[in-house]
């Protein structure tokens, strides 16, 4: 497929690039009506191009017999001579292309080579053959043309058997290529229902799919340029064929022989002779383990099926539900219930329809066939007021198959449509008649609104909830309800309540029987534990309801166990053991039917651990599969694809490119109210962007929105990130401040990082801390020491160490590049911060982390530390001075030391008896030199080092 447009941006490129394009096409006018058409074309096409005289040269002697074959090459053409062997044609024609070849490179391309006739096809074995460098030979063909006794099949084969030939397979478009196609297409991200809609009908032929898109940019209607071409293929068959293919077109894209035999009324040996001559002609293909037939093109069966007339249509539909039914009667399987579902339906024969539909989506339920399930049920509630007698029959009434289709959209990703049918679930029942019922409906609103990121509309809804339910006796519902609200309170980092909460629903749980609802709170209850540093209980009580899940068979509840799970594994600090978990929950999910909601999640905790275990290019690869299925901008966008932003905004802001980390990061903030779990990381990872950046006030600004937003938390691990990454910046504010010698800004930065640091430490007093938190409180004990003015090289020890036992590379080298220089600001010896730094280096190069290498490559030239260490064997030049070190020329130490003094260009120039732009030139060396981006780091730098006084 796309060998066409490939072949044409191809051809614009070689033009572009100076070649001399030759293009012609075999035509579909019956085998030896005009030989060497595509010759005929390509010449041409050299016709136009070339001057008379260019054209003279190429030509030569081969002008009067090529003449033949292309009139407008001019001259006269020589008298027929009677039969003379086309060798001479072939050598003259190759003769042309050669002298043509010494001018420049030449393409010549010869599409549609599956109606090629026999001279053509002798001219070009004899092409590939002989032609020398200089000249590429491109054909086309279309391989599903080629039936068994196709003469280019011997063609093709010969040609193979030389080595001059490479074949080129141009496959359908995957769906992420359909999304790009798309995308340039229309100019803007395509919605993802457009792309599924469009990918499953176009089959990933990129000619079909821009009609699609042209006919109606939602993707529905053919367009007449398709439906001509299809129809044109079909019309060649028999019209006794056609008809067949007709009747199975009515079945859908595959239809089963006996079925079809059933339903075409031919007699069997008859009905196989068409049916052969339909295969013969690739219109249809034959599944023999499954006695069946399938076109070979979704489209030729919508053309088909179009081309019936509506009573046709209804004729043939009713007689394969028939059929069908009388062939399975009260036994049918899943595939039998979806096809009775959709032939009564479009037979117009409402109530079994109605019927087959509830059948055929409860089977699908059953076998986890989610998107299939909720889609019979839609069908079902359509026809639910035409057919009130089906309805009464129905094995579900309205209430719960609303109910049953709000959880089938919500476990196949589709929020928006689950909230939508539980609001229609709750208004088909009276609380006051049916009070457990109404509460049950309240708690699934509930948490469908929160994975549609309505956390406060949920936090509502489950209030409700708990007030319509009796709190006696103890039931299922109560205790779903309490459950969900744990649930809540935990994911609102409330864990001390969300612990009770949950322990309140497990008694009562364990009153009523209520084993699913005992294993939601333990799933809830098992996260809120590890907040408190109870690990080991925590991972218990998750492993406890995974079971209990799996017992029951719930994907969802085994999928948000998994969730958890792994998560916990993350901050734990036991990422080996999570990243081998997340991929196999994926796995889970999408065998369970939930890949578009936990399975992504799971991807996404891989993802995770990949960044921090410093396998960073697997952890690109993870996140472009997921994260370019759907694209940020869909509103809301899920909770778990906001985690999918926050790992790519943290791979690309330790990759040093801060610019996309924002990006990604904004795409999420401001999205809605996120549940502080996603919204925590957010923050602090924006005030790490603005630090590096040198935003400091909007560092700043960005943990205050952070800390509002965590208020009443007792969550440890998200409040430490959030104070880390506030003291960070007021480190770097408080350096900038002794650089500029601002004694107002310094004790600003001072008072803003010590109420940060108190309050971090009291919420760490008498905590475990564990995993990452552990290793961000050493940090963060570091970057005081910055602030407070003598960086502490034992405490960035520390930290290192830290980071090492917890396996993550780039936070280690991170506080090993600050350890090393605090090392030389405390007047340590370069062998001794060079060591240090050298390791740092390393593991900042290897990762390809680009702002940590920048930084380390500066305090390097500063330091005077080599990066690479020096052969053994190799003498050790004599240390030069601190100007000659940093390449500084005498001049511009002069200027140095008056810029580290805070004079400004114009006051330097006047002390110095030089213009002004001759001290704004040297002042531009000197931040070259020292790797510095503005004049206060360089007088940091020219104080640190002893450079100025």
């Amino acid at each position: 497929v796309g060998k066409t447009r490939l072949l044409a941006e191809h051809g614009h490129r070689a033009e572009a690039a100076g070649a001399t394009v030759l293009v012609g096409g075999c035509l579909d006018v019956g085998d030896g009506t005009l030989p060497y058409a595509p010759v005929i074309e390509a010449l041409r096409s050299l016709v136009a191009a070339a001057d008379p005289a260019t054209l003279d040269e190429l030509l030569g002697a081969a002008r009067p017999e090529l003449s033949r074959l292309v009139p407008e090459l001019g001259g006269p053409a020589p008298p027929p001579a009677g039969a003379t062997p086309p060798s001479r044609l072939f050598e003259l024609l190759l003769g042309v292309l050669h002298r043509l070849a010494a001018r420049g490179p030449v393409l010549l391309v010869i599409e549609d080579l599956h109606w090629a006739d026999r001279s053509t096809r002798d001219l070009l074995g004899f092409l590939v053959r002989n032609l020398r460098g200089g000249v590429a030979l491109v054909l086309t063909y279309r391989s599903d043309e080629l039936h068994r006794r196709h003469p280019l099949r011997p063609f093709l084969a010969e040609l193979e058997r030389g080595r001059r030939v490479e074949r080129l397979e141009l496959g359908r478009l995957s769906r992420r290529e359909l999304t790009d196609l798309l995308a340039a297409i229309l100019d803007h991200r395509p919605a993802a229902r457009q792309v599924r809609e469009v990918f499953a009908r176009s089959q990933g032929n990129p000619f079909y799919a821009e009609e699609l898109l042209a006919a109606a940019p939602d993707g529905a209607g053919l367009p007449p340029a398709v439906r001509d071409l299809l129809l044109a293929r079909v019309e060649a068959l028999p019209e006794e064929a056609q008809r067949v293919l007709r009747v199975a077109a009515a079945a859908g894209s595959r239809v089963d022989h006996e079925l079809l035999a059933a339903v075409a009324g031919v007699p069997d040996r008859r009905l196989l002779e068409l049916l052969r001559e339909a295969v013969n002609r690739h219109l249809l293909a034959s599944d023999q383990a499954g006695g069946a037939y399938r076109f070979r093109h979704a489209l030729v069966q919508e053309v088909l099926y179009d081309d019936l007339l509506p009573g046709e249509r209804a004729a043939l539909h009713a007689a394969y539900a028939a059929a069908l039914s009388a062939r399975t009667g009260e036994q049918a399987g899943l595939a039998e219930l979806g096809q009775l579902a959709y032939h009564w339906s479009a037979a117009h024969d409402l109530g079994p329809a109605l019927l087959a539909s509830v059948r055929a989506g409860l089977a699908a339920e059953a076998v986890s066939a989610l998107a299939e399930a909720e889609g019979h049920y839609g069908r079902a509630l359509e026809l639910w007021d035409q057919a009130p007698e089906a309805a009464a029959a129905s094995p579900l009434d309205r209430p719960e198959l609303l109910q049953r289709a709000a959880h089938a959209a919500l476990l196949s990703g589709q929020t928006d449509r689950a909230v939508a049918l539980a609001r229609q679930a709750l208004a088909a029942v009276d609380p006051t008649a049916e009070p457990l019922r109404a509460g049950a409906g309240l708690e699934r609103l509930a948490r469908y609104q929160w994975m549609n990121g309505d956390s406060d509309g949920a936090i509502a809804t489950l209030e409700e909830a708990v007030a319509v339910i009796p709190s006696q006796p103890p039931s299922r519902e109560l205790a779903r309800a309490l459950a969900a609200q744990g649930q809540l309170l935990m994911l609102r980092a409330r864990n001390a309540m969300a612990v009770a909460r949950c322990e309140q629903a497990i008694a009562v749980a364990r009153q009523a029987g209520a084993r699913a609802e005992e294993g939601h709170a333990r799933n809830s209850l098992g996260i809120a534990m590890t907040a408190f540093g109870q690990i080991d209980e925590g991972i218990a009580h998750l492993r406890v309801a995974r079971r209990i899940a799996e017992e029951l068979g719930d994907p969802e509840d085994i999928g948000r166990a998994d969730y958890n799970l792994t998560g916990t594994l993350l901050a734990a600090g036991r990422t080996e053991e999570a990243l081998a978990m997340a991929l196999a929950s994926r796995e889970t999910a999408e065998r369970l039917g939930s890949g578009g909601l936990y399975g992504s999640g799971g991807i996404h905790h891989a993802a995770d651990a990949l960044i921090l275990l410093g396998r960073w290019d697997e952890a690109e690869r993870l996140l472009s599969d997921e994260l370019d299925l759907e694209p940020p901008g869909q509103r809301p966008v899920q909770p778990v694809f906001v985690h999918g932003l926050q790992a790519r905004g943290l791979l690309r802001l330790w990759r040093g490119d801060t610019a996309a980390a924002r990006a990604n990061l904004e795409a999420v903030l401001g999205e809605r109210r996120l549940d502080p779990q996603f919204a925590a990381p957010l923050y602090a990872r924006r005030a790490r962007i603005a630090t590096w950046e040198g935003r400091l006030d909007e560092a700043r600004a960005s943990v205050a929105e952070g800390l509002a937003l965590l208020a009443g938390t007792d969550d440890l691990q998200l409040l430490i990130r959030l104070y880390l990454a506030g003291i960070e910046a007021e480190a770097t504010r408080a350096e900038t401040a002794r650089a500029r010698r601002s004694a107002e800004q310094l004790d600003d930065a001072r008072q803003v990082a010590r109420r940060l640091l108190e309050r971090m430490r009291a919420v760490a007093a008498g905590r475990v801390a564990f995993g990452s938190a552990a290793a961000d409180l050493l940090t963060a004990e570091a970057e005081w020491s910055r602030v407070e003015g003598a960086s502490d090289p034992l405490r960035w020890g520390a930290a290192a160490l830290a980071w090492d036992d917890l396996g993550f590379p780039f936070p280690a080298a991170y506080a090993r590049f600050r350890q090393a220089d605090a090392l030389l600001a405390a007047g340590a010896s370069r062998a001794e911060a060079g060591a240090v730094l050298r390791r740092a280096w390393a593991v900042a190069d290897g990762l390809g982390a680009g702002w940590l290498e920048r930084e380390i490559g500066a305090l390097a030239r500063r330091g005077r530390i080599e990066l690479e260490p020096a052969r053994p064997g190799e003498p050790e030049a004599s240390p030069p001075s601190p100007g000659e070190e940093l390449g500084l020329t005498a001049r511009e130490r002069e200027v140095l030391t008056l810029l580290a003094d805070g004079r400004t260009n114009r006051q330097i120039a006047g002390t110095l008896y030089i213009t002004h732009k001759t001290a704004s030139a040297h002042v531009s060396h000197i931040l070259a030199k020292l790797g510095v981006s503005n004049r206060s780091e360089a007088a940091a730098v020219a104080h640190r080092l002893g450079l100025a006084d």
